[in-house]
């Protein structure tokens, strides 16, 4: 089974993703803000990082800094899904690290999960 951590502050869309996964092949892990996704991280050993922009006191872009210049920190793939949708967001985000950028609005749900099992079947070729 895969571990993802979803940090995201909206709950609703962490809820709705962990029912759209198939619950036999990934165990979804929840954190409302990059503070908080930074501890699980560490404890938890996520196969994936599913991470909002938007959020209460670490926002995605510092915990992507941190993801970065952190050795002691896991280096796991960090697919950012935001509703932010400048391109220089984007490009800010995907030369930091990120394995792709999905704006949630414009992405079905189903998109999100196809996204989501491209990431984890390169990292698993990987291996």
């Amino acid at each position: 089974m895969k571990k993802i951590l979803v940090i995201d502050d909206d709950q609703f869309f962490s809820k709705t993703l962990e029912a759209a996964l198939p619950a036999d092949k990934y165990i979804l892990l929840s954190a409302e803000d990059g503070e908080i996704g930074l501890e699980k991280l560490k404890s938890e050993k996520p196969d994936l990082v599913i991470l909002d922009l938007m959020m209460p006191k670490l926002d995605g872009t510092a915990f992507l800094k941190r993801l970065q210049e952190s050795p002691d920190l896991p280096k796991v793939p960090v697919l950012v899904s935001s509703n932010l949708s400048s391109v220089k967001k984007i490009s800010d985000v995907m030369t930091m690290g990120a394995v792709g950028y999905v704006i949630k609005s414009d992405e079905s749900l189903q998109s999100i999960v196809q996204d989501i099992e491209r990431v984890i079947g390169q990292e698993t070729k990987k291996e």
